[in-house]
C-alpha cells in the first residue's frame, strides 16, 4: 500500500494541509498512520472517498458538526432531515436575494428619478400606479420634533416591521402620511410612518394600498425643506381648487451618501392624489 503524505493527499483532493489537520483534530477523518518519531501524517488512497463525501455535504450547505454526526450515526433519516433543513435554508436565501434584487431595481429607479426631478420646488402632475405600504402609527406628530425624534420613530417602525417578517432590504424606502382630513385643514400632522413593500404581501391591519391615480407632486431636497415644501403643495392645491381625494404622502425618494455621522441627506417626493 502506497502511503500518501498529508501534502500529497491535500493536493490530489484540491484542499489544504490545514484543512486535513482540522479534520483530524475534530475526528472527522484521521490519518491511517502517524509516524511516532516525526509526527508525520500518512493517508490511504481509499480515504479520498470519505473526503469526496465531506466536500459533497459541504456543497449542500452542511457544517462540519452536522457532517461528523452523520458519519458517526450513519443514520439515513437524520441525513434526510439535515438535507430538508438545508433545502429550507437555501429556499429562504433565494427569497431574500429576490427581494434584494427588487430593492436594487427600486433604488436604481429612484436615483434616475432624482436626476431628472425639478429642483425649484415647483408642483408637477404625475400619474402613479397603486403602491403597497406597511404602516405604523407612532401616535406623535413627527413635525412637532426634530431629527433626533425622527430617528426614534424609525427605530419603532423597524421593530414593528421586523415583527411582521418583511424583508429588511426594503427598509430604505420609507415615508410619512398626513391623512386627508388633516391636509384639508392645512394641519401638518403626521403620526404614521411607512415602508413601501411588494404587491405579494397581503393587505392587513398594518398593510394598506396607496391608490392609483393623478397626483400633484413636489420634490424637495433635505429634511429642512420638507415642511416648507408641504406648505407650498397645500397653497398650490387650494389656490387652484383641486379636489383632494387621498392622503398626503411624503416619500423619501433616495438617500444620498454623506460624510456626516449625524445627518441624513434625503430627497423627498411630496404627493397628493387629486381630481381636476
Amino acid at each position: 500500500m502506497e502511503k500518501l503524505t498529508i501534502g500529497k493527499m491535500a493536493r490530489i483532493n484540491g484542499i489544504t494541509e490545514q484543512t486535513l489537520r482540522l479534520y483530524d483534530k475534530i475526528n472527522l477523518i484521521q490519518p491511517c498512520e502517524v509516524n511516532p518519531d516525526t509526527g508525520y501524517r500518512y493517508y490511504h488512497i481509499k480515504q479520498c472517498a470519505q473526503l469526496d463525501m465531506i466536500q459533497y455535504m459541504k456543497a449542500l450547505g452542511m457544517n462540519l458538526t452536522q457532517i461528523r454526526e452523520c458519519f458517526e450515526n450513519q443514520n439515513i433519516e437524520q441525513f434526510k432531515e439535515v438535507l430538508h433543513m438545508q433545502k429550507h435554508n437555501i429556499d429562504q436565501q433565494m427569497e431574500d436575494l429576490k427581494h434584494a434584487a427588487k430593492t436594487i431595481d427600486r433604488a436604481i429607479e429612484g436615483y434616475k428619478r432624482y436626476e431628472v426631478a425639478p429642483r425649484e420646488e415647483t408642483p408637477v402632475f404625475e400619474y402613479q400606479k397603486a403602491r403597497r405600504i406597511f404602516c405604523y402609527d407612532t401616535k406623535i406628530n413627527a413635525y412637532s420634533y426634530g431629527m433626533e425624534y425622527y430617528e426614534q420613530v424609525l427605530r419603532a417602525l423597524k421593530k414593528n416591521y421586523v415583527l411582521h417578517h418583511f424583508p429588511m432590504s426594503y427598509f430604505c424606502n420609507v415615508g410619512s402620511i398626513i391623512r386627508h382630513d388633516y391636509f384639508m385643514r392645512r394641519d401638518l400632522m403626521a403620526t404614521e410612518v411607512f415602508v413601501f413593500i411588494d404587491d405579494e404581501f397581503k393587505t392587513s391591519d398594518s398593510v394598506e394600498i396607496i391608490p392609483e391615480g393623478m397626483y400633484v407632486c413636489l420634490y424637495c431636497d433635505g429634511f429642512n425643506r420638507e415642511e416648507e415644501g408641504l406648505k407650498k403643495l397645500m397653497d398650490y392645491i387650494f389656490t387652484h381648487k383641486y379636489k383632494v381625494v387621498g392622503d398626503c404622502i411624503s416619500e423619501i425618494l433616495v438617500e444620498l451618501p454623506t460624510s456626516s455621522n449625524y445627518d441624513r441627506k434625503a430627497f423627498f417626493k411630496l404627493q397628493v392624489m387629486i381630481k381636476r
